[in-house]
């Protein structure tokens, strides 16, 4: 049937709605022509579907228009589509015509975006396909994936849609996926995902079903970096509102192969700020070592410091939780190791139980061994109490240490709502073999004991404040460590902050473990406002003074020198040929002084010559010998590598 020749139409319309579409002007004009054929389009402005997506302008122009056995044809028409208000960014050519099977087909006659969409009217059996046999994602607009927040994505991807009896089934594959986006906090590189999904309209309430499956390529996700599936990761999920406005429950089955397995039920619900989790059951949780740190955590633990951590073990069991609260915990830990390539910490042997009802969750824990910066612990258990206070030791834990132990009396992590995270530890060093820590640090081996009192050791926003001090009985002395402060230990620059006081040590001992050249008597002094950057010294006001109370009081001549090199002196004041006969010398006192800023030490000795410069040995007796400093101003870089020669 013909349209009748010379008739026209134009329908112009202001905004309207349905569903959750809306568009804010349509307008449709025809134009017959004096045969059959005809042409007309359809404008339809500023496109919204929802609130978070950008309004498209959308448009289709047939220019063959005709009637076919009863039925509108349009074998040549063009659709547009455009951000609201501007040039179409997305042009395709297609055709509209009736299938034979009833109902119509619409085609793509281009190769860049080829696809085809079968309909049917019947109301009795709809019928509907959709396929997409190999779209290239990188031919779509760039400023529409910008309004996503993403910068780059290519790849192929292909996608299947049918409706039979009700039952909307669809498949999407991608091959080759590379994606960057959300200012590269997401990326993903060579992706190969296979979805199927599955809509049922004859269930009451409908369910959605989604098979997930990624078989290569590796992801990104802000701090978590997923290298490519040896084996194919899967998850599996149905989803089913109870009824209009409560929650959507979601039965899921996950499984990353040789890394971690969960299967349970989550219960979504929505609000202005978007989706929640309110309530999730766990039926099945294993997490198996190495496969789950290498894939899941050596990201952020690589971003907090702690990269190429080796683990081994497995963590199984079930939980419950509910608005932020663990209803039910039933988790077993079993031979969990950790080992650091740089021997900063260390784990071995971890097993035990996690358990709890109602929020309140009790950790059993015991390990073989441990380790810290390089440093040995033995075995120890600790039984923790967990509540919505915080975290809190339940009894005393003592942690061998060489021939000592590190005591734990009391400790609570509190973690407050609407206040920062704070550890309080009340902790002692039992005495520990100075010889033994220092050969086990790789530092110069030296004898006596270390020991000390925390009574309220405080971790707050990468803070770590000591109340209390250490005490090192060494080289027949006392060294006091007070007021100690330790920022990002385990982070990127450490900071460390001290006072130092040092009573009667022997100098005797001590230049003999520093390789120093030997020097006889005792000394005293203190370094306040210590500060180490980068575990080295950046600011101090110390001062090292020798006591004259002590009958022997001797000095070497290899001392001398390295005195003199290390104090700015030109030289000793004492002739050539003495120096060279005699292999030590008396002195009355000695000292030296280093106020450090900006690089700079400022030199100072125990009392002011006559020449203007100062004492850093002060002789007596015969041979008399005197070290006198006139340099007071030292290069801190170079004053350092002097000592480390020294010592070398």
């Amino acid at each position: 049937m013909a349209a009748p020749a010379g008739a026209g139409l134009e329908l112009h319309s202001d905004g309207g709605r349905f569903g959750v579409v809306s568009w804010s002007r349509l307008q449709l004009d025809y134009r017959p022509w004096p045969r059959e054929e005809a042409t007309w389009t359809l404008d339809v402005a500023q496109v919204q579907i929802g609130e978070d997506l950008p309004a498209l302008d959308l448009g289709f122009s047939c220019e063959r228009f005709a009637w076919s056995d009863g039925q509108p044809s349009c074998p040549l028409g063009r659709l547009s589509l455009a951000r609201a208000g501007q040039e179409p960014e997305l042009v395709l050519d297609v055709g509209v015509v009736p299938d034979r099977a009833g109902g119509y087909r619409v085609r793509s006659s281009g190769q860049e975006t080829p696809f085809e969409i079968l309909w049917s009217g019947d109301t009795g059996s709809p019928r509907f396909e959709a396929r997409v046999p190999a779209l290239d994602l990188s031919s779509l607009p760039g400023a529409w994936l910008k309004d996503f927040g993403v910068d780059f994505l290519a790849g192929t991807i292909s996608a299947e849609v049918r409706l039979v009896e009700d039952q909307w089934t669809g498949r999407v594959q991608l091959k080759s996926g590379l994606f960057d986006g959300w200012e590269g906090r997401v990326a993903a590189e060579n992706l190969a995902l296979d979805v199927h999904l599955t809509l049922d309209l004859d269930d009451d309430p409908p369910a959605l079903s989604v098979q997930l499956e990624q078989s290569a390529g590796e992801i990104l996700a802000g701090p978590v970096y997923l290298p490519s599936p040896a084996q194919p990761m899967e998850l599996t999920a149905e989803l089913r509102r109870q009824d209009g406005d409560g929650p959507v429950r979601v039965r899921f089955y996950f499984s990353d192969s040789g890394a971690l397995r969960a299967e349970g039920v989550a219960w979504l619900a929505s609000d202005e700020t978007g989706w929640r989790a309110q309530r999730v059951e766990l039926a099945t949780l294993d997490v198996a070592f190495p496969g789950f740190w290498q894939r899941w955590l050596d990201g952020p633990a690589a971003a907090a410091g702690f990269a190429d951590l080796e683990s081994q073990g497995r963590v199984s069991g079930d939980l419950s939780w509910s608005e932020g609260v663990f209803e039910r915990v039933e988790v077993a830990v079993s031979d969990v190791a950790l080992a650091d390539p740089a021997d900063r910490v260390g784990l071995a042997g971890l097993n035990g139980s996690v358990s709890g009802r109602d929020g309140s969750i009790r950790l059993d824990l015991a390990w073989d061994g441990a380790g810290l910066l390089g440093l040995p612990l033995g075995s120890a258990s600790v039984l923790l109490h967990h509540d919505e206070v915080g975290l809190r030791l339940l009894r005393p834990v003592a942690v061998p240490l060489l021939d000592g132990a590190v005591a734990i009396d009391g400790l609570a992590w509190l973690n407050v709502p609407e206040a920062p995270s704070r550890l309080i530890v009340d902790a002692r060093i039992e005495p520990v073999d100075l010889g033994l820590l220092t050969r086990q640090l790789g530092l110069i081996e030296f004898g006596g004991t270390l020991a000390g009192s925390f009574p309220g050791v405080q971790f707050e926003q990468e803070r770590l404040a000591f109340t209390g001090g250490i005490d090192v009985a060494a080289f027949s002395g006392r060294i006091r460590i007070d007021d100690l402060v330790v920022e990002r230990p385990f982070g990127s620059l450490p900071a460390l902050a001290a006072q130092l006081r040092f009573d009667r040590l022997d100098l005797l001992e001590l230049t003999g473990a520093f390789n120093f050249g030997r020097m006889e008597g005792q000394a005293s002094g203190w370094a306040h406002d210590l500060r180490l950057l980068d575990w080295r010294p950046v600011a101090m006001d110390a001062r090292f003074f020798t006591h004259e109370d002590v009958r022997r009081r001797r000095i070497s001549q290899r001392a001398v020198e390295n005195l003199s090199s290390l104090g700015g002196a030109g030289g000793a004041i004492v002739s050539g040929t003495i120096l060279r006969v005699f292999d030590d010398f008396p002195y009355r006192r000695a000292g030296l002084a280093c106020r450090l800023s900006n690089n700079i030490c400022h030199i100072d000795g125990v009392a002011a010559h006559d020449s203007g410069g100062f004492y850093i040995v002060e002789g007596r007796g015969l041979p008399r010998l005197d070290i006198v400093g006139h340099r007071r101003l030292v290069d801190w870089p170079q004053l350092i590598g002097q000592l480390e020669s020294i010592i070398d």
